[in-house]
């Protein structure tokens, strides 16, 4: 074998959701939309060439550390993206995953890791992509989140909104506006409902196209406040899209329905600490786990708040990071 390869690739949290496809082929999303790049939710990718031809290895890194066979969902997530990287007269390859989340929970962990996967399988092969180059083969793989996990601090896809197939696109650094993302888990098992198949109902939703016609105005709200550092802005604009996203999946034709008691409980508790003067916002992706966004003055406060919430399993501290890159800490069986 080789030596290994391996890509470390961070979770991301839209402040300005992805929601909804106009090509779910060449994954191309109904409207633009605006991340923040995380720091400790992260995915590891190790890639390495076999000495002898054959099939290839796929590995999970579980929880505990511990080594397994890849689940039936997440190898074949693998093996077809591999198929687009490598095409079929490429070498047989070994690769061993996993994250410092939950998985398929509405963390973004595909986005994550299929951005680790790319980045490992295209650096062993020896192609070095660029950011842009990543984002595009990276979004490839079907999760079109994976396009912003490219990058680091606060990214825009597309990077050219009137172009749907163009790479993301940086729009602030880490630190220019750093925030804390306290991430409240309230469950940590697979979502019934994939994310792929919430964009697929979207559409069904009378509510979408009234969506589409706002995000231009709320982006650009948004994207002012990230650069002027407003937070109370941003609170206002970041927690009305994260119900809008929610208010389109539940009404889409069949509804889906992620939220948990606990999720609304954690939406509540935003309001009543923003009311006592607390920096703090909350948003949702496609799953029914809490992002609290709040400055590192408040950040303890919101902690100690969460974790005393009814509902709430563990919380993740995270903040603003910087992007992927390449490691010498390889995943071995």
């Amino acid at each position: 074998m080789t030596n290994p390869v391996t890509a470390v690739a961070p979770a991301n949290i839209a402040l300005i959701k992805y929601w909804g496809m106009t090509d779910p082929t060449a994954v191309l999303p109904a409207n633009p939309s605006l991340s923040m790049t995380l720091s400790r939710c992260v995915s590891h990718c190790t890639a390495e060439k076999l000495d002898a031809a054959g099939e290839d290895e796929l590995w999970w890194r579980t929880p505990d550390g511990g080594t397994v066979p890849a689940p039936a969902p997440i190898a074949d997530g693998i093996r077809r993206h591999l198929l687009r990287l490598r095409g079929d007269e490429g070498p047989a390859l070994r690769i061993t995953t996993g994250n410092t989340f939950p998985t398929a929970a509405g963390i973004a962990s595909s986005a994550s890791g299929f951005t680790a996967l790319t980045l490992a399988v295209t650096t062993l092969l020896g192609r070095q992509p660029d950011p842009a180059d990543l984002s595009v083969l990276s979004r490839l793989s079907g999760s079109g989140s994976a396009a912003r996990s490219a990058y680091g601090g606060y990214v825009r896809w597309p990077g050219t909104p009137e172009d749907p197939s163009s790479a993301a696109a940086p729009v602030l650094d880490a630190d220019a506006f750093p925030l804390c993302d306290v991430i409240a888990v309230v469950d940590n098992e697979p979502k019934e409902i994939s994310s792929r198949e919430g964009h697929r109902r979207a559409v069904t939703s009378p509510y979408f196209s009234r969506r589409l016609e706002t995000l231009p105005a709320r982006t650009a709200t948004v994207e002012r406040a990230l650069r002027e550092g407003d937070f109370a802005a941003l609170a206002e604009a970041v927690e009305q899209e994260a119900v809008d996203l929610h208010l389109i999946a539940m009404s889409a034709g069949p509804p889906v329905f992620y939220w948990q008691p606990a999720t609304v409980a954690l939406l509540a508790l935003a309001r009543e600490l923003r009311a006592d003067g607390l920096d703090v916002c909350a948003t949702i992706d496609a799953g029914p786990n809490v992002h609290l966004l709040t400055t590192a003055a408040h950040r303890d406060q919101v902690m100690d708040a969460v974790t005393a919430t009814p509902g709430v399993l563990t919380t993740i501290a995270d903040e603003t990071g910087t992007g992927p890159y390449l490691t010498d800490a390889h995943l071995t069986r």
